[in-house]
């Protein structure tokens, strides 16, 4: 293996980089490259930043085929370190702190995305809009995600972990579990607009007879499910409630919070906090009359 300030010879660096020397000629012209070494009319050199920069070249090209311009800029914004547009679409830097520029970047174009899809809807929604509601160019969105269905995928992931995770919060700390489950259903139904609006684009695609949409969606409801499986096993342990079945139970009230959730969109009759405080009374004292 060469050291740092050896210089390689064009068929080296076509040998080490994979990539065919014409088109290593062409990124030279095209200033994807620095000028090599040159130490007479017909010898040229190249150094350890020209292969460098070829490897991270072919990372962010990936198996894709894209224009050099797009190709500079990616160069540049990735730092010369490359991010792969291929399949899997995301980059592989490897310090915490490009890792959290990353995660920045990822999490800008993410929330812009989610906007766009439900002000559009997902079918209608465009590369260019998530762009330009990110404030990012084409060419940065193509360096942190392969096309739309990778984005929306990541937004569901994030609406899942906004949904679950303070349920799972509740079951690591044991706190009073009927009152954190009902600040968890007040705060689904005061975001119903927007959990019900992504999960809608999520339904819509499977009505397209699109797998993955299918998977996702199963996929989301049994997340959705199992920390309210754990929290009524739980209460079932510490004699809060009686033995049920606690997949159905569980079920159960995704149900109902889901149309009281509905009933609440279109009546201002009662708040969230009243609606969730009717089904908790509901389901801990059902609907036998109280004793006189």
């Amino acid at each position: 293996m060469k050291k740092e300030g050896t210089l390689y010879r064009i068929s080296e660096l076509e040998r080490l980089s994979g990539i065919p020397r014409y088109s290593i000629h062409q990124y030279v012209r095209h200033g994807l490259l620095p000028e090599p070494v040159r130490t007479g009319k017909t010898m040229a050199y190249y150094t350890q930043d020209h292969l460098n920069r070829l490897q991270a070249i072919a990372e962010i090209r990936g198996d894709s085929k894209l224009p050099l311009s797009f190709l500079k800029r990616a160069l540049e914004e990735s730092g010369g370190k490359g991010a792969r547009v291929g399949k899997k679409g995301a980059p592989r830097q490897a310090d915490e702190r490009s890792a959290a520029r990353v995660e920045n970047r990822k999490r800008q174009i993410r929330e812009a995305a989610s906007r766009v899809f439900l002000e559009k809807g997902y079918q209608k929604a465009r590369i260019k809009d998530i762009t330009e509601a990110a404030g990012v160019s084409t060419g940065t969105f193509y360096i942190y995600y392969r096309d739309k269905k990778e984005v929306f995928i990541e937004v569901i992931d994030e609406l899942i972990r906004s949904m679950v995770g303070p349920a799972e919060e509740v079951i690591r700390k044991g706190g009073d579990l009927i009152r954190e489950a009902t600040s968890i259903a007040v705060f689904y139904i005061q975001n119903y607009e927007y959990f019900s609006g992504i999960i809608n684009q999520l339904r819509g695609m499977m009505a397209a007879e699109d797998p993955m949409a299918r998977d996702k969606f199963v996929s989301l409801h049994y997340q959705l499910a199992e920390p309210i499986e754990r929290s009524v096993r739980q209460a079932i342990e510490e004699g809060l409630i009686r033995e049920v079945d606690p997949e159905l139970l569980a079920h159960a009230l995704m149900g109902i919070v889901e149309f009281l959730s509905i009933h609440l969109t279109f009546s201002q009759k009662h708040t969230p906090s009243q609606a969730v405080s009717f089904m908790t009374d509901l389901i801990m004292n059902g609907l036998r009359p109280s004793p006189r």
